[in-house]
């Protein structure tokens, strides 16, 4: 999987700003594990602005879960949308921010799913804004160079990541990602089936 994001160089867009529409929509519409919910229509897009990346989501969600409120808590039983990246390809550690529709932000680095370092960076640097409502919630966030650059040598115009949809808790058990995984058991912590990002002048 080829996600082109779109490099503005400018600053960071608002949850409204029309730049939005000149970017790539990516679907998160993989869902190859038995046993679970259909998952709501989820969307995502990705820009590159002068200081670091700016992510907006979208899910048509009914019945959502927002039951976690501890930073680094298991906002993954919630409705929940996440974005692993490594930033580095020569780096064996990724980051993976989880989002639930509060805002609560659970964010770790490491190379998998096992010994993770839970991150206490100021969750404001990320500038997390979410709109909840029954049916639609969006969520939109910011991943500063300078946060990225004290785990990782480098942020490379290529990059791999993947893009999820959850909810573990929810009424509606549900797991679907961008990239598909090929597991027999929903598993995101897998750096193997990462897409490619590749960054782009509009």
């Amino acid at each position: 999987m080829i996600y082109r994001v779109a490099n503005i160089k400018e600053k960071s867009p608002t949850v409204d700003d029309t730049i939005w529409e000149k970017t790539e929509l990516g679907l998160i519409e993989c869902q190859p594990w038995n046993g679970f919910c259909q998952a709501p229509h989820t969307t995502f897009r990705v820009l590159r602005y002068a200081d670091g990346f700016s992510i907006l989501m979208h899910s048509e969600e009914k019945n959502l879960r927002a039951e976690v409120t501890e930073e680094n808590g298991e906002v993954c039983e919630d409705s929940c949308m996440e974005v692993f990246i490594k930033p580095d390809l020569h780096d064996v550690n990724y980051i993976n921010f989880e989002i639930n529709p509060k805002g609560v932000l659970h964010l770790g680095l490491g190379k998998d799913r096992y010994g993770r370092l839970h991150l206490e960076d100021p969750r404001d640097i990320f500038h997390i804004e979410t709109r909840a409502k029954d049916g639609d919630w969006t969520l939109k966030f910011d991943i500063p160079d300078t946060f990225l650059l004290r785990y990782f040598k480098q942020v490379s115009p290529v990059f791999r990541g993947n893009f999820y949809k959850c909810g573990d808790l929810t009424d509606h058990p549900h797991y679907a990602t961008w990239s598909p995984v090929y597991t027999s058991e929903p598993d995101y912590h897998l750096a193997d089936f990462f897409g490619l990002l590749i960054v782009e002048d509009v």
